[in-house]
């Protein structure tokens, strides 16, 4: 008996119809890339948290607004500055070695000193002060009983001293009273937005798959940050145009502030770089002994800087925690004696939307207590009135930021800077 054999033979569907590699979403990278098919029925899987990629360690703000800013009362800020009152003679003429000289000096000499004044000389004689004459520019020396003084040479340099009186006298010859230097700062303000149509914004509302309009919201307050940051060190102040003719004050910074100053400042390699900060800092010690002071620069330059001072033998480099708030940041702190620099990690310095290529490879020493953020309006936040309010045909909304903002930089000689090359 013959028996009738069916062989079941599957049947492929052509272009993979009910196959996995065609189920893709709308949008589907892979259905893209690899040519295969995609259907409605399925929604893309995207993550809900938009990852935010944008540079962190933004510090600088953070240490700044540990003291509260100032409310001044006019967007032209001014204050005045007391000096160290105090100022060498400096020589423009010559003398011949001898009992008496007089020679010619600096305008600024003839008022740094007083008749009955004792001067030191560059190799530590002493001379009194006998006559200041304003109009030929000249002052007269005379030595010490039974010395003499030495020449003088263009550009020598006589310390200040101290006053003289004899016993018995009856006039006073040395007058003094504080000098001030005026500075000044203007405030500037700041806003930014973000905008959303009516129809559009419910829809993200209602079917959004990711963070997107939480994300815009965030990114508006970071970017206006930013902005901030930015004015804060290389702000200039003066005057602007905008698109609609009028005019706006804008705010200096304090890299600018140094810059005007005259602010110390060197280029070294990155091989001799710890030498040049300690140099710098040295040079710039104004404060305190032990005064506390922040070295601001790329991570890249401040690895460079740390590396140097844990060599072996080397433990000048510890924590700075002076406070909780400035622990969370856990910052290191070089201690050089009379003075202890803390390093601060700058990654914008190196981002060019933020800063012109020269702010990758500079170190900014900062005084920090020297630097106080003034504001004329607090930060203030709102949104625009759309056209179910009332009062407005506008079919959206914005959502907006402002605040302003300025800077007294109290003697910025207590700062400077290094550009390093490799």
């Amino acid at each position: 008996m013959a028996h009738n054999i069916q062989v079941f033979t599957p049947q492929v569907p052509a272009n993979n119809k009910f196959s996995n590699v065609d189920t893709n979403a709308i949008g589907s990278k892979y259905a893209t890339l690899f040519g295969h098919g995609t259907t409605p029925d399925i929604l893309r899987a995207v993550r809900y948290a938009i990852f935010d990629a944008a540079p962190k360690q933004y510090y600088d703000l953070k240490i700044l607004m540990m003291k509260t800013p100032i409310t001044v009362n006019n967007d032209e800020d001014v204050w005045y500055e007391k000096g160290f009152g105090r100022e060498p003679v400096i020589a423009t003429g010559t003398a011949l070695a001898g009992v008496t000289q007089t020679f010619t000096v600096t305008p600024a000499s003839l008022v740094a000193c007083s008749p009955n004044d004792i001067i030191t000389y560059p190799g530590n004689q002493k001379g009194t002060v006998t006559a200041i004459n304003t109009g030929a520019g000249t002052i007269t020396i005379s030595a010490m009983t039974g010395q003499t003084l030495p020449a003088v040479a263009i550009n020598d340099v006589f310390a200040n001293l101290s006053t003289v009186e004899a016993d018995g006298d009856n006039s006073i010859r040395h007058y003094s009273r504080i000098e001030t230097i005026e500075r000044y700062n203007l405030i500037q303000m700041f806003i930014q937005a973000v905008r959303f149509g009516k129809m559009e914004q419910e829809k993200l509302k209602r079917g959004a798959t990711t963070n997107y309009l939480d994300m815009n919201m965030k990114e508006m307050m970071n970017q206006f940050r930013i902005g901030l940051s930015n004015a804060l060190w290389n702000g200039d102040r003066g005057e602007v145009t905008l698109d609609s003719g009028v005019k706006a004050k804008t705010m200096g910074g304090i890299f600018p502030s140094m810059v005007a100053a005259g602010s110390p400042n060197t280029s070294t390699t990155l091989a001799n770089v710890a030498a040049a900060v300690e140099n710098l800092a040295l040079s710039t010690e104004f404060g305190d002994y032990g005064e506390t002071r922040f070295l601001y620069g790329t991570p890249r330059l401040l690895l460079a800087v740390s590396k140097a001072y844990k060599s072996p033998g080397v433990t000048a480099i510890t924590q700075y925690r002076p406070d909780d708030k400035m622990a969370q940041l856990n910052l290191e702190s070089i201690n050089i004696g009379s003075s202890r620099i803390v390093l601060v990690p700058m990654k914008r310095f190196e981002e060019p939307s933020c800063f012109p290529a020269a702010f990758a490879s500079r170190l900014i020493l900062v005084p920090q207590e020297n630097v106080q953020v003034t504001q004329f309006f607090a930060e203030e936040m709102g949104n625009t009135l759309n056209r179910k309010d009332g009062g407005t045909l506008n079919n959206f909304t914005d959502y907006w930021v402002s605040t302003t903002m300025g800077i007294r930089f109290d003697n910025p000689l207590a700062g400077g800077w290094i550009d390093t090359t490799p």
